[in-house]
C-alpha cells in the first residue's frame, strides 16, 4: 500500500519520459519537410509487454536536414494547420485523414514536454525510386 502510494506521488512529479520519432518522406515546395510521426509505445498486456514505435498521424517541420537535437532548440506546434505559416525549427503535427487532424494534435498536445526526445530518419521517397529493379 505504501508502495503505490509512493510511485503515485512520484510518478506526478516527475513525468514519464516521451519519444517521438519522424520519418521524413519528401520536401514541400515551401523546403518543410513532410513525415510520417512515430511514438514509442509499451503496451502491457497478461503475460507479456509488447514496446516499440506506432504511428500516430503526419508531421510537418522546418527542422535542418541533419537535425541534432542535442545542439538545437525546438518547438512543437499543435495549435495550426499544415497550410500556415511555418516558423523555423518548429515540428506542426496533424493525422494522414484531415477530418482527424484536432484529435491528434489534442493527443500530442497533452504529452509531457519536459521530457520528450525526437528522433528523425530522413528516408525520403526519392532515394528508394533512383534504385535499379534487381
Amino acid at each position: 500500500m505504501i508502495r503505490r502510494l509512493f510511485d503515485f506521488v512520484r510518478s506526478m512529479l516527475s513525468p514519464p519520459s516521451v519519444r517521438l520519432a519522424i520519418v521524413r518522406r519528401y520536401q514541400d515546395a515551401n523546403g518543410n519537410y513532410v513525415g510520417e510521426l512515430y511514438m514509442d509505445q509499451t503496451i502491457k498486456r497478461r503475460h507479456d509487454t509488447l514496446a516499440g514505435y506506432t504511428m500516430i498521424g503526419a508531421s510537418l517541420d522546418s527542422l535542418p536536414l541533419s537535425f541534432d537535437e542535442s545542439s538545437m532548440v525546438w518547438g512543437l506546434d499543435t495549435r495550426n494547420d499544415f497550410l500556415a505559416h511555418m516558423p523555423r525549427a518548429v515540428v506542426r503535427v496533424g493525422a494522414l485523414d484531415p477530418k482527424d487532424n484536432d484529435g491528434v494534435r489534442r493527443m500530442v498536445a497533452k504529452l509531457p514536454r519536459r521530457n520528450m526526445t525526437l528522433v528523425i530518419q530522413n528516408r525520403f521517397i526519392e532515394h528508394v525510386m533512383d534504385r535499379k529493379p534487381c
